[in-house]
């Protein structure tokens, strides 16, 4: 009780200490705590000291109040330094696992803010950890319990880089910690304990797993049972868990069973896919090594697509056995998997019924299928259901065909109800020139293409299309852009960017006039926001135009967008002029813009 009230004390005069001596005189709680000080001092001379200290310095005058401070804080430091304590209860033992772990001893000022970043919340702590993780500062025993408890930090990312980075890095040192504090009944934090424990002990772990597969609450339960799949030994128990009432015990059991790979385990796991646990089967036949089983899978997708009545086309649930099996198929490939997709495509009810995202994800499956079997097969699905499988078909043929085999196979379309599906078949296949700008894609990843098309959609109008197809300089594709920028311009408007960027791609000698125009004469001068491919077109002008392009900046109305401009204006006052001229790769001409 006499050291909490002499700290209270010590407080109080570190605060007068700040606020200044002369205020001293009279201090209200100066004056409330004297009597607990004064009743202090009759058990002992020094706390009567102390009392007599507190009236000196309540009774001061101004020139002598700061020497009374004074005499009382020097006092009160120096009882307070003898009489306060510095261990801690407990029996003193030495830290398991540090005998075997190698660290360079480092600077506590270095270690403090890694710390802080395990074990106190707020912002930043990532960036901290992740410089830490770079400079190696995490090898320090003094980070272990820290990493250990920020386990079970809420937040994900925290845990994530514990789990990952910085405990594996002390290695079977870090296994004593881990122990202590794993609990069967905690939560997730225990789940990353129990993952890490069992892969620093491997089989030595079995033992805690089956007890905590057992007795565990259902979260680390389940992270027990899933670890158990590493032995082929436990498949009985297994099996056993795959019929569990709670979801996610069944889950952890068949992601466990895909790991067995017995005959028993896929046919568990089959099972779950013709089931209610459809959804649950997924992942595992995903990550099993047994073809058979996703043969099967593949077998049933089949017969749920013969089976399905129109009525039950109608219904999208009809349909999730077969998404199932597809998303379970990931990127392995077989010929059964092909007959799939061609049934499916030959399917009318398919084409008319079944769900628009199970559609896209066959097409992605059909796309990725190199066989010359599902090629053909696409390419002839462009013939079927009113252009839906164009673009399909598209893809297929520009990457088995010749450029000229593809236009006489395609242009045709033009002239059909299938007109408007060809052009927008070909605008998704087709990157936008600012896509290779920015993602710096080699000009290879396009499928070479018949110089015909360019024309063909020019003809009909197809201002996207066209921007995409302009590679080569010619005076019919410039014309045709430039009117389309005079008749629209507009520079908030994606498609006129992409206009005005093909002209610069091309070499149009008009292109920067015309970007020019198109900014001063445009239909809208709100410019909210200055996207990436709008500062990369201003960015193409010859530095020759930075004084015009700094005019401007006057009309536009956001500061942000004004301060955009203002530094691509520095930015073109600092490169030469620059040569119209086309017909170079694209990696080549962004060079010979942008340097």
């Amino acid at each position: 009780m006499s050291l909490e009230t002499l700290q209270e004390l010590d407080r109080e005069t570190r605060r007068l200490f700040i606020a200044g001596s002369k205020l001293a005189r009279g201090d209200l709680r100066l004056t409330k705590l004297l009597p607990s000080v004064r009743k202090l001092g009759e058990a002992s001379p020094v706390f009567a000291r102390v009392a007599q200290a507190v009236e000196q310095t309540l009774e001061a005058g101004q020139e002598e109040a700061d020497m009374r401070l004074l005499d009382l804080s020097a006092l009160l430091n120096s009882i307070l330094y003898t009489q306060g304590r510095t261990d801690v209860p407990g029996e003193v033992a030495a830290l398991e696992g540090t005998d075997t772990f190698d660290y360079a001893m480092q600077p506590y000022r270095k270690l403090k803010p890694v710390i802080e970043a395990l074990t106190v919340k707020g912002q930043g702590r990532m960036e901290v950890l992740r410089q830490a993780c770079e400079e190696g500062a995490i090898r320090d025993y003094r980070l272990l319990l820290p990493a250990v408890a920020a386990l079970e930090d809420s937040y994900a990312e925290i845990p994530e880089i514990a789990e990952e980075k910085i405990i594996p890095g002390f290695g079977q040192a870090a296994l004593p910690a881990l122990l202590r504090a794993f609990r069967p009944d905690g939560g997730k934090g225990d789940s990353r304990r129990l993952r890490l424990i069992h892969g620093m002990q491997g089989e030595a772990a079995k033992p805690l797993l089956l007890r905590t597969a057992e007795e565990g609450s259902p979260e680390v339960r389940a992270t027990a049972i899933e670890l158990l799949g590493s032995y082929a030994d436990q498949e009985s128990f297994l099996l056993a868990q795959a019929g569990e009432k709670r979801k996610e015990i069944r889950r952890a059991a068949l992601l466990a069973l895909a790991n067995v790979g017995t005959p028993a385990a896929s046919e568990r796991i089959y099972k779950a896919l013709v089931s209610k646990d459809r959804e649950l089967a997924v992942e595992p036949i995903r990550m099993s090594a047994d073809a058979d089983l996703i043969r099967h899978a593949l077998a049933y997708a089949k017969t749920v697509n013969r089976e399905l009545t129109e009525e039950e086309a109608k219904k999208e649930e009809a349909w999730a056995p077969v998404q199932a099996v597809l998303d379970a198929l990931g990127d392995r490939r077989f010929a059964e998997s092909t007959e799939l997709l061609k049934e499916l495509f030959s399917n009318p009810l398919f084409a008319a019924h079944a769900p628009y995202w199970l559609q896209r994800t066959a097409g992605e499956h059909l796309k990725d299928d190199v066989g010359q079997d599902a090629r053909s097969f696409a390419i002839a699905l462009a013939d079927n259901n009113r252009g839906r499988y164009l673009e399909l078909s598209l893809y297929a043929a520009m990457r088995s065909l010749t450029p000229a085999e593809v236009y006489e196979r395609f242009s045709k379309y033009k002239l059909t109800g299938k007109r408007k599906a060809l052009a927008e078949s070909m605008q998704m296949l087709l990157p936008t020139i600012a896509d290779h700008l920015m993602r710096e894609e080699p000009e290879e990843s396009i499928p070479a293409l018949d110089p015909r098309w360019l024309e063909l959609f020019i003809e009909q109008d197809e201002l996207e299309v066209v921007t995409r197809l302009a590679n080569e300089f010619d005076k019919r594709t410039e014309r045709y852009l430039l009117d389309k920028c005079e008749a629209k311009p507009d520079f908030t408007e994606d498609v006129i960017a992409h206009a005005l960027l093909a002209l610069f791609k091309i070499g149009s000698k008009q292109a920067p006039d015309m970007l020019l125009h198109v900014l001063e004469t445009g239909k809208r001068r709100t410019i909210y926001y200055l996207y990436p491919q709008q500062r990369l077109l201003l960015g193409l002008l010859p530095g020759s135009y930075a004084d015009r392009l700094e005019q401007y900046i006057e009309k536009l109305h956001y500061p942000s967008v004004r301060e955009q401009v203002q530094e691509i204006v520095q930015e073109l006052r600092a490169k030469p002029q620059e040569a119209s001229g086309g017909g170079k790769g694209i990696m080549e001409w962004i060079k010979q813009r942008m340097s």
